[in-house]
């Protein structure tokens, strides 16, 4: 009965074993990129693996796989490999430049970039830009616009980075200008220096009034005093 039941545990563990991922997984093999194209990005199977140069083997299920390079200024490289457990697959890559690269920064964000009056992208970005004599402008509202000719070469990377002037308030559509300065009848202090000096005159005029209206017998007080003359 005990033997019968060790033949049982031991036979349920080996299919246990034999369903677990960890045992059914394949043995990896690995791919070795060589490339003189640095800065291309590598992806296999749709998901980026890294820049060239890679810093190593990329480990990978045996069986096909695909792999595309590419960089701006570059024609990419889609290609399908085939990975062999326990082994090394080894890919030459070498990019062929097709067209100039143009990097753009400015300090400010979202401005527009136009290649030879064509917009093409909003800072910070990369585009390709086509081989020759190429006029760059970088606009954005409220702010002067940056001018650039450069000379477009295939492979090349051209980085500009821009320092945008804003425009004068009086010219900026974004920034209205401010309040012209109040006229002279408008400053607090001539009301003040006004109210006062009424207030002087109004007192000025009703004080010898009301004391010329003032009936002295009437309002004899025994605290007035008189001195009579000698």
């Amino acid at each position: 009965m005990r033997i019968f039941v060790c033949v049982f545990a031991l036979a349920s563990a080996s299919v246990a074993f034999a369903k677990s991922p960890l045992a059914a997984a394949p043995l990896p093999g690995t791919l070795v990129i060589a490339s003189g194209t640095d800065g291309a990005e590598v992806d296999v199977d749709g998901e980026k693996v890294g820049m060239v140069p890679l810093p190593g083997p990329v480990p990978l299920a045996p069986g096909e796989h695909t792999i595309k390079v590419s960089k701006v200024g570059y024609a990419p490289l889609i290609d399908v490999f085939k990975i062999q457990k326990h082994k090394e697959t080894h890919l030459q890559v070498d990019l062929e430049p097709v067209a100039g690269a143009l990097q753009v920064s400015a300090d400010i964000d979202q401005a527009r970039v136009f290649i030879d009056g064509k917009f093409v992208c909003e800072t910070p970005c990369t585009t390709e830009m086509p081989v020759g004599a190429r006029a760059i402008q970088v606009s954005k509202g409220g702010y002067h616009d940056f001018f650039q000719n450069v000379s477009s070469v295939a492979g090349q990377l051209i980085t500009l980075d821009v320092k945008m002037q804003e425009l004068p308030a009086g010219l900026n559509p974004y920034k209205p200008p401010p309040p012209p300065p109040p006229k002279w009848f408008e400053k607090w202090w001539v009301w003040t220096a006004g109210a006062a000096g009424l207030a002087v005159v109004v007192t000025a005029i009703v004080v010898p009034v009301v004391y010329a209206n003032q009936d002295l017998v009437a309002n004899f007080h025994p605290s007035y005093t008189f001195t009579l003359g000698k």
